[in-house]
């Protein structure tokens, strides 16, 4: 072979997996196979093969390690490119360190062989500008990095690739997102094989496998124009030029302490990630929060508990179906939410960051959730039996698509009332791709195995969703520049600067009175001025059936409130005496205004001046 002529080898001394650049001229390789009595590196060059007998490491005091050390002029540069993959004890492997992955280019397509590939370029940083994103700036957006682009109306030169994502930066910016989180985007295998579950043939769309290359990022998702890894990193660093972040979700499955912590440092070290998804399960993830480079990044688990909170800068954030429970079953009207939602709008915790999401890639999509009773999986070929029954989902009068234009009409208002309760509360929104134009995947609330028009963003629908686009922007762009969602405290829910006023307060249909009872579905949040900038918000939800008066809090003698948000439409839109009367099912937003001599005081509908 023309690459290895004149190679020398070397017995290895250092313990490190996979293949290393020592020099310009050596290469080391080494492998870890538990009981292993036997190990060949196997190098393969235009159909040809030549096999390498690797050495134990017994003799340094390493057990069923075997590792060799490659030399030759110029040999970084000659062997990068090459496919390689091991024999051990007559069995082809596939080295699990592995940087790039030949034979899975193509998604969706059976492979016979796959093997690892020697990578070995540099990247060019310069002009970068990576800045991780603190708590209080972040807005997620979670996507699929194929199905993002790949439906042929994306418009982008090469759909379904981390190109294709690169080409929709100026979108995600323009709608007001910054921490894009994708599913799985490490090279795993998906192509199904399952026969006791009738699951051999089908693709694994989402990515969640025991068969994948944690190090290599998928080479399906490349455009094929240059290596995986250097369109990943030139995506990446696209981001971080406009001050956007990256999450990547990991799911780890019998994979040692030691590997994760090395596959998700290098991904740090190498790629520049901003954090990532793990599952606790696999580790103990205090290794995570005292690791040297891991501690610095964004760490999102299920649930952390209490024990970080005497952390002041997250470095965990929690991210679980609480929130999502909870503000679908407010949204649908269910008994008993109230109090659940007031917690759930404010709420904040010192050393722990909180992610709120209605929707996820795992359930319906927004619209499927104002459309649908119940899950229409049929296409999975499952018969019904995949997929969560329990979707707290409501149709708003009719099973999937309609005409009516008062169904029509109630899913318009009960969409927006959902973007309203998600971006508007205190937690770290996380939107789903698509939910903005009305993506909706026919009522499948578990499209894990559906790689087609079905998961692929459909991006005609932003043109015929203008106005829900819309909403969904001037809220996020309201999030961003509001001082309420900016403060380096917490809130607390009191007093405790002698202001007036607590922070946070619970108010029902008249201001300070709280109504937590089984059949109350209307609520007031007052978040007070005085502990941000003056302007103080009233966030008033009514989602009872019927319409209902609001009386607003006088926070300030001298102030009186305007409208800044109403979910519904139509309606007076206008404040009589104190007084705001809310359609059925909807959210209005109110912001404090000077405008009023302060000894003119104010006084409610029923004549009581309010005093805080």
């Amino acid at each position: 072979m023309a690459i290895l002529d004149r190679i020398q080898l070397q017995k290895a001394t250092t313990f490190r997996l996979g293949v290393s650049e020592l020099s310009e001229n050596q290469v080391q390789v080494a492998l870890w196979q538990q009981g292993a009595s036997r190990c060949q590196l196997c190098l393969y060059e235009h159909g040809k093969k030549q096999k390498i007998t690797m050495k134990s490491m017994k003799e340094s005091g390493i057990q069923d390690v075997f590792s060799v050390i490659l030399t030759g002029e110029q040999l970084v540069e000659r062997m990068n490119g090459l496919e390689y993959d091991f024999i051990i004890d007559g069995k082809h492997v596939t080295d699990p360190y592995a940087k790039e992955i030949s034979g899975r280019e193509h998604f969706g397509k059976p492979k016979k062989h796959v093997y690892g590939r020697f990578y070995f370029s540099q990247f060019d940083w310069t002009g970068e500008k990576w800045r991780p994103l603190p708590e209080h700036e972040m807005v997620m957006y979670q996507c699929h990095m194929r199905g993002f682009t790949k439906h042929a109306s994306s418009g982008v030169r090469t759909p379904g690739t981390f190109a294709g994502l690169q080409e929709k930066i100026p979108y995600l910016k323009d709608l007001g997102v910054n921490t894009i989180f994708p599913l799985p985007i490490y090279d795993f295998d998906e192509c199904m094989r399952d026969e006791e579950r009738n699951l051999t043939g089908k693709v694994n769309y989402w990515g969640y496998s025991r068969d994948a290359f944690y190090f290599a990022p998928k080479a399906g998702y490349s455009s094929g124009k240059t290596s995986a890894v250097l369109e990943l990193k030139t995506l990446i660093k696209a981001l971080h030029q406009n001050n956007m972040n990256l999450i990547l979700d990991m799911y780890f499955v019998d994979q040692t302490p030691e590997f994760i912590l090395e596959c998700l440092r290098y991904y740090v070290l190498e790629f520049h990630v901003d954090g990532f998804r793990i599952n606790q399960e696999s580790m103990d993830t205090s290794w995570l929060r005292m690791d040297p480079v891991l501690s610095h990044t964004k760490i999102l688990g299920g649930n952390w508990g209490r024990q970080l909170e005497n952390r002041k800068k997250p470095v965990c954030y929690e991210i679980n179906d609480g929130f999502l429970v909870d503000a679908r079953r407010f949204l649908k009207s269910d008994e008993g939410q109230v109090a659940n939602i007031y917690k759930r709008f404010w709420e904040q915790r010192d050393g722990v960051g909180l992610i709120h999401y209605i929707t996820q890639n795992n359930g319906f999509t927004l619209r499927d959730l104002i459309s649908y009773d119940v899950k229409h999986n049929e296409a999975n070929g499952e018969r019904g039996r995949d997929g969560t029954e329990y979707n707290y989902s409501w149709n708003c009068g009719a099973e999937g698509p309609s005409r009516r234009k008062q169904v029509l009409r109630t899913r318009q208002q009960q969409e927006r009332n959902a973007f309203a309760m998600l971006i508007l509360g205190m937690a770290v929104p996380m939107l789903l791709a698509g939910d903005e134009f009305g993506n909706s995947q026919k009522g499948n609330n578990n499209a894990y195995c559906q790689d087609n028009v079905t998961t692929w963003l459909d991006w005609r629908m932003l043109e015929r969703n203008q106005k829900t686009h819309g909403f969904v922007k001037e809220l996020l762009a309201f999030r961003k520049k509001h001082p309420l969602y900016h403060q380096k405290r917490h809130l607390t829910g009191l007093d405790t600067k002698g202001r007036g006023a607590p922070d946070v307060s619970c108010h029902g249909r008249e201001p300070w009175v709280i109504d937590f009872s089984y059949t109350s579905r209307k609520l007031g949040i007052l978040f007070y001025g005085g502990y941000f900038d003056g302007r103080s918000l009233y966030f008033a939800f009514n989602f009872h059936w019927d319409e209902q008066e609001f009386y607003l809090p006088d926070v300030d003698n001298s102030k009186e409130w305007k409208i800044l948000v109403d979910t519904a439409e139509g309606g007076k839109k206008r404040i009589e005496d104190g007084v705001y009367t809310m359609p059925a099912r909807s959210i209005a937003v109110f912001e404090s205004v000077c405008n009023r001599p302060a000894e003119a005081g104010r006084k409610n509908k029923k004549g009581s001046k309010k005093k805080t």
